[in-house]
């Protein structure tokens, strides 16, 4: 037999090789360009760590410079369109992650560990609103009234722990059910309730998709966490990491090219032709929370939800036929 290579690893590895490819192509044609980077706090004006715009930023890396009259138009244009490349660039790679991210099962080790229910995950008040029909879905993220990084993946990781235990209850009633055993009755009220529950699984799935695609730079959710960790397929392993480390390489360089377009914004005038090549990825809405919510803070937050689930885990195998409570 002539060895085959599997449907997903032959159909998303040559494509992240493209992608990988288009990346250093783009990196490499960044040369002879009008700006240069310093160390924070060596320019003239006495911009350094602790004053100027990039207080809030991350100071520890060099800052970039424009010439006194700012990028010429030619090379503004070229480097939007080299920011509109990687944004499609890393719209690509995120989008063959977010699907091996799907077809990962979640790890059997922990499911016992993870909720049962979806109010408790929920919370009474979010609960309240997934479960009610006429709320719109716009309505309640603009409740969730979120204002950092860390506080929109904690309601993620909150959403997606509400859709595990609904899956699991529906996988649980469809099969316990059975003719010979419940009445009809019992079996058209069961019916009833599973139905509000993918109701209730779609209205949450499509808040999840608001608040990815309103704060596209968040880190992995708990659940994403959990199947990489444990994951056992090579074939996933590969594709997932490979597609992960494009996403983190293109955001970087989202994220240059923004600074040095924030630094040729404060030299020229705004209504200047120049001026107006924009790339919407520099606006303060894409980089939401590069630097609200510290990353080694969201990474021992993550960490410590791990080591909860493992020591769940080790309770759960050390009490064997000990059923764990629904919470």
């Amino acid at each position: 037999m002539t060895p085959k290579a599997r449907s997903d690893v032959h159909v998303n590895l040559p494509a992240l090789q493209k992608l990988d490819a288009m990346l250093i192509e783009v990196m490499d044609s960044m040369v002879d360009t009008e700006y240069w980077y310093e160390e924070s706090g060596s320019r003239a004006d006495g911009r350094g760590k602790n004053n100027g715009p990039r207080q809030s930023k991350k100071w520890w890396l060099p800052s970039p410079r424009v010439p006194e009259q700012g990028l010429s138009q030619f090379r503004r244009k070229r480097l939007v369109f080299q920011a509109k490349l990687v944004h499609q660039i890393l719209k690509a790679a995120k989008s063959i992650n977010e699907q091996v991210l799907f077809q990962m099962p979640i790890p059997a080790a922990v499911m016992d560990a993870l909720p049962k229910s979806g109010r408790a995950s929920l919370g009474e008040d979010l609960y309240h609103a997934i479960t009610t029909e006429y709320i719109p879905i716009e309505e309640i993220f603009v409740s969730l009234s979120l204002k950092s990084e860390h506080s929109v993946l904690e309601t993620i990781n909150r959403l997606e722990g509400a859709v595990f235990a609904w899956n699991q209850r529906i996988l649980d009633e469809r099969s316990k059910r059975s003719p010979a055993r419940h009445s009809w009755n019992f079996m058209k009220d069961s019916s009833s309730e599973l139905q509000k529950m993918s109701a209730c699984i779609d209205r949450v799935d499509t808040l999840v998709q608001l608040l990815k695609s309103r704060f596209p730079n968040l880190p992995p959710t708990f659940i994403d966490v959990l199947k990489v960790q444990y994951n056992v397929d090579i074939g996933h392993a590969i594709v997932e990491a490979y597609s992960r480390v494009l996403v983190g390489v293109a955001f970087s360089i989202l994220s240059r090219v923004a600074e040095i377009l924030l630094e040729d914004d404060l030299i020229k005038e705004p209504n200047t032709p120049t001026a107006t090549l924009k790339f919407d990825l520099s606006s303060d809405v894409y980089l939401a929370g590069i630097t609200e919510t510290p990353p080694g803070h969201i990474r021992r937050s993550l960490m410590d939800q791990i080591s909860l689930v493992d020591g769940r885990f080790n309770t759960v195998v050390k009490k064997k036929g000990v059923k764990q409570l629904r919470w």
